[in-house]
């Protein structure tokens, strides 16, 4: 027994000491990741950021046109310059992104940088420590970034969460161009000619357009029923029927701001006098009758097939997404706001396009104060320029200014403007004064192009501030606006696509429709955006 008990007491010790070694060498691996954390060869100024070559692992979407070598773009090889940054990019095709991201965050296996998450992905995110406070680090090595929003404090509000941490950094163009809605409306002006009529500028006239343009065999071929009136994709930003909102004096938004009063759109009389107008199309025969299950790829084959054109008229931003340039610029130029039964033909003044989380970095980043320094460079006016225009695309002109170069054949104009940047897969900041840097006297040459500020000044009469603010909301609104936002949305939806087909009557239905968003919570789900509003405007005072 005593031998016993002494092998016993001799395994014990060394038990021991195995668990003590073991707990040092876990020790000595927490202290070495602190002082990579510290990175002594961090330089707060000057290149390179860091003396010792480093790697950051960077997950986010990719653009097709672009493909997912962002190393080999030239935007990116100048960022990367001098820096003795390396970056591993880790890109998914932008369709399967959202669930990559959703399943990476849940899963924890973070890489040191997330590109393009949602703004409850970063409030909820920074709350629990998977994301990086970044407001102290931006201020102390981000100069770039800290004069853009000197210049623009209203992208710093949006990048805010409400704990007063901003979390993220943004994609922002602030051109005025952009306040406008690309959801505009195009029609065959060769047709127009053909049915002797006259550009439309009421609902009426428009519909009567659409009508001789079904009457007629439009593109010649011996068959009448070939050709499509006007082409859309139900619930659609880009290529949607949001531009007929405006002429019932409404927005097609989920909530609008009026004197500070946040509504519900599809619970107004105006959004109920929009669906029928559409519904009168519908049931003509005048719309598409697969604009409820059509995708943008369907659309565009739609208004490009062909050796002429099949549609008389279709929303977007403009007529380059048609391939064919045999008659591509048929289209002409947009229409401005139609005016409605009762004199409205209003526009939202958009939002500027900012996307508030497209770079967020993660608790495991053993580099934030080289991350931040790098993503800085981003936003120097001059890589913002190249970002966001595409190195190759433009070229400098006399007078500072620059000019587009046409895309070269075996090119769309997506497809070249997207060649050299991750473009909005990316931070920049790009400014109205950038936006002047271009001369655009030889894009479409007699063409009224949306890419022009002339398109701008042209709806600027038209334009009211209805459009729900760019904000960050409380993680405990964001689990509210999850709990009501399916559901109710999902069933406007249905509604909606019934009352345009036919196959229900919305006079008969309106009553029992807004009694049925009440219980469903609408008003509780209508607060929440009220709340955040108020806080928003109350932060900004």
């Amino acid at each position: 027994m005593k031998k016993k008990s002494m092998l016993m007491w001799i395994l014990g010790i060394a038990l021991s000491l195995t668990l003590l070694m073991a707990g040092c060498s876990n020790s000595d691996a927490d202290a070495s990741e602190e002082s990579a954390g510290s990175d002594t060869t961090f330089n707060e100024t000057g290149l390179p950021i860091v003396e010792e070559e480093i790697t950051l692992e960077i997950a986010g979407p990719y653009d097709a046109r672009t493909g997912s070598d962002y190393n080999n773009l030239e935007t990116i090889k100048e960022i990367n310059k001098d820096t003795n940054i390396n970056i591993d990019w880790q890109l998914s095709p932008s369709s399967d992104w959202t669930s990559k991201r959703n399943l990476m965050l849940a899963s924890g296996d973070l890489p040191d940088v997330v590109l393009k998450l949602s703004p409850s992905d970063v409030v909820v995110g920074g709350a629990q420590g998977t994301f990086l406070p970044l407001e102290d680090m931006i201020a102390k090595y981000a100069p770039n970034f800290t004069n853009f929003l000197e210049e623009y404090p209203e992208v710093r509000d949006s990048i805010t969460a409400p704990d007063g941490h901003i979390y993220s950094i943004p994609l922002a163009n602030m051109a005025k161009y952009k306040r406008v809605s690309g959801n505009s409306l195009w029609i065959n002006q060769k047709w127009l000619e053909q049915v002797g009529m006259e550009m439309p500028k009421t609902t009426e006239d428009f519909k009567k357009v659409l009508e001789a343009f079904k009457a007629e065999d439009m593109n010649g071929n011996g068959d009448p029923n070939d050709e499509v009136p006007l082409a859309g994709i139900y619930g659609d930003g880009l290529h949607g029927l949001g531009f007929l909102y405006g002429s019932f004096n409404t927005l097609d938004e989920t909530f609008i701001v009026k004197d500070d009063k946040v509504d519900f759109v599809r619970t107004s009389p105006e959004y109920k006098e929009v669906i029928k107008y559409i519904s009168s199309l519908y049931q003509a025969g005048l719309i598409d009758q697969e604009m409820f299950t059509l995708e943008s790829s369907d659309l565009i084959s739609k208004l490009s097939s062909g050796d002429k054109a099949n549609v008389g008229a279709f929303y977007g931003w403009s007529p380059d997404q048609i391939t064919n340039p045999d008659y591509k610029w048929d289209y002409g130029s947009p229409v401005l706001a139609l005016q409605g039964p009762e004199g409205h033909q209003v526009r939202g003044y958009l939002n500027p396009q900012l996307n508030p989380a497209v770079f967020a970095v993660t608790k495991k980043n053993q580099h934030p104060e080289a991350t931040i320094r790098w993503i800085d460079k981003a936003f120097d006016p001059d890589m913002s320029f190249k970002l966001r225009e595409g190195p190759n695309r433009v070229e400098q002109v006399a007078d500072g200014k620059y000019e587009i170069v046409p895309e070269p054949e075996g090119f769309t104009a997506g497809e070249w403007r997207v060649k050299e940047t991750p473009y909005n897969n990316f931070p920049y900041g790009s400014t109205q004064e950038m936006r002047e840097q271009l001369d655009l006297s030889n894009l479409k040459p007699g063409v009224l192009d949306p890419d022009k500020d002339e398109w701008f000044d042209l709806q600027e009469p038209n334009l009211v501030e209805w459009v729900f603010p760019e904000i960050l909301f409380t993680n405990e609104q964001y689990d509210g606006i999850t709990r009501y936002q399916t559901d109710i949305m999902a069933y406007t939806d249905e509604m909606a696509a019934k009352w345009i087909t036919g196959a229900a009557d919305i006079e008969a239905d309106w009553d029992t429709y807004v009694k049925n968003l009440q219980e469903m919570g609408l008003e509780d789900y209508t607060q929440i955006y009220q709340d955040g509003y108020d806080t928003y405007k109350a932060n900004q005072q």
